[in-house]
């Protein structure tokens, strides 16, 4: 996916089969690969686990699962893919998503979490999916209206997927993962989470803390936040992001806005989306407030801040642009989201405070795409199984990760993960973008020492920014 726009928030949960044929057996205790059609150095194979994990010998659903093997690994390091909604199947098939001086060490395993992708994905009513109703207070957006509409996607999705909705927690994606591990015959896993991914790593070491051999979070997610400081840390994170973009394009002479005010540009901008009347140049459609937010920030997960100015300056001129493809960004879909996030907005007037509290937070962006998750999640018809907690790892030595300026994972929910970790330690990259591992050599090398040698970096650690683009 290229373009994070609202209505991908959704996209994942409309597409895919219906869970069809549940078996009722208890998990499958062993894995027979194959080499995957689409790639033969990636083996593939399925793990049937239940649907609800307290009913071990009830329903079932087929995992997908795929493993890049090396000769004499130190052991299995298990890739938890973002999102939620993103594929870790993909992700091997596509190439090692790790770097090589780590991948090159271990067979890494990973999967499509329950509930997406190969993992008998959830399926929506696709005409509801589509006609995403405003989500925009500015632009006429209500809480009823949001409410209603959460309610009717859900029992859609309900309607079509069945009673996996109830068990898309990130506790049961955990205990999926143990599965896994017991087929491949480990007595340990090393474990790398990105992004929403962190979430799932966070919550098989609270369960399994004897079967984790090493753990780092990527772009830490912070579950211990009540829905108002989740959106408004987040949204302030956003915010951050594009101050760094526009003090870039007020030094840069190649920004495509050099010379310009960023930030009264950006409002013009929002101001017609508001209205109605801003139109993307390049498709000829429509362009809502938060299609602009959502593609704003999605150029800053790289970054790619000059392609950013190239997208914001199209629109702002109406003319086609060549270049305005933003970094590729991880799909949300909102029925995981729920599962792991209970929400209650009791009023419009209290939806109207949190609006107003994200407009504070980020004056410019005014809001970031976790509002329409939560929005949702306040009327979702499905169970919310894992509520928001502070994490409980105390056996565990684990590594986080985190930049600086990051657009969708704040530096402050990275410290405040470290600190509920007995054993945590936060390694900060001090630049920008979303996923760390990778920055630099100074990254690669302290996430290669703690994954391959079990060393911590030292407190306080950083590595330096690359400065070397935009």
């Amino acid at each position: 996916m290229r373009l994070l726009r609202t209505t991908t928030l959704l996209a994942a949960v409309a597409v895919g089969a219906t869970l069809a044929g549940a078996a009722t057996a208890a998990a499958t205790p062993d894995l027979d690969w194959a080499q995957c059609g689409e790639n033969a150095a990636v083996e593939c194979a399925t793990i049937t686990v239940p649907i609800d994990w307290s009913r071990p010998h009830g329903d079932t659903i087929e995992v997908a699962v795929a493993r890049r093997a090396v000769e004499n690994p130190i052991g299995t390091l298990f890739y938890l893919p973002g999102g939620p909604g993103d594929s870790g199947v993909r992700r091997l098939l596509d190439r090692d998503p790790l770097p090589d001086e780590i991948g090159s060490r271990f067979d890494v395993v990973s999967f499509d979490p329950r509930g997406t992708n190969r993992s008998a994905p959830v399926t929506c009513d696709a005409e509801l999916v589509a006609n995403l109703p405003v989500t925009n207070p500015d632009a006429g957006a209500t809480l009823a209206g949001m409410r209603d509409y959460a309610r009717a996607l859900g029992e859609s999705c309900r309607e079509h997927t069945g009673p996996l909705l109830d068990h898309l927690d990130s506790v049961s994606v955990a205990r999926d993962v143990d599965a896994i591990r017991a087929a491949l015959g480990e007595r340990e896993l090393s474990l790398y989470g990105r992004s929403y991914g962190t979430l799932a790593g966070a919550m098989y070491a609270e369960r399994y803390p004897h079967r984790v051999r090493a753990l780092v979070l990527d772009s830490v997610f912070d579950h211990s936040l009540s829905p108002r400081r989740f959106l408004w840390t987040q949204t302030a994170t956003g915010e951050d992001s594009f101050r760094e973009f526009a003090s870039w394009c007020d030094r840069a002479e190649e920004c495509a806005l050099h010379g310009q005010d960023v930030d009264a540009v950006y409002d013009t901008l929002y101001a017609k989306s508001v209205a109605g009347e801003l139109v993307d140049p390049t498709s000829g459609g429509p362009v809502r407030p938060m299609d602009l937010v959502n593609r704003t920030v999605s150029f800053f997960y790289g970054p790619s801040s000059a392609e950013a100015a190239v997208f914001l300056r199209s629109l702002a001129d109406g003319a086609p642009a060549a270049r305005v493809a933003a970094e590729e960004t991880e799909p949300f879909p909102v029925a995981a989201f729920c599962a792991d996030h209970r929400v209650s907005i009791r009023s419009e007037r209290q939806w109207q405070r949190l609006w107003a509290q994200q407009n504070r937070a980020a004056p410019t962006l005014r809001t970031h795409f976790a509002w329409l998750p939560v929005t949702l999640c306040s009327a979702w018809p499905a169970e919310t199984n894992n509520p928001q907690h502070r994490l409980d790892i105390d056996h565990t030595p684990v590594l986080v990760l985190n930049s600086a300026h990051d657009p969708a994972t704040s530096i402050e929910w990275a410290r405040n993960v470290t600190r509920q970790i007995d054993h945590g330690r936060l390694l900060t990259y001090e630049g920008w973008g979303h996923g760390v591992v990778d920055r630099t050599p100074c990254t690669v090398e302290a996430t290669t020492r703690y994954l391959v040698d079990l060393e911590l970096p030292r407190r306080g650690a950083t590595c330096p920014a690359d400065r070397s683009g935009g």
